[in-house]
């Protein structure tokens, strides 16, 4: 998926809200920064490696984990979904 990095901007339709996303340069690694349409406050999420090797989404800065795996999913399903 690293390959098929966004270099544009996108949205992301969930339910009622809008998630406005836009890639950030971050040294060969995936990673987003997410501004809602809703009252939630804007949120960095940033794919990493754990020490098995296993990707995962988490939020930087941390305390934002499950919401940072679900946007992550998202981001994951959009750019999918998008190949070329």
């Amino acid at each position: 998926m690293d390959s098929l990095f966004p270099d544009q901007p996108f949205q992301i339709c969930y339910g009622n809200t809008v998630l406005s996303i836009r890639p950030v340069d971050m040294q060969d690694r995936l990673a987003f920064h997410v501004s809602f349409s809703s009252e939630r406050k804007p949120l960095l999420v940033v794919r990493a490696k754990d020490f098995n090797a296993s990707y995962f989404w988490t939020s930087m800065p941390e305390g934002r984990q499950k919401e940072a795996e679900g946007v992550g999913k998202l981001i994951e399903d959009y750019i999918n979904s998008h190949r070329s």
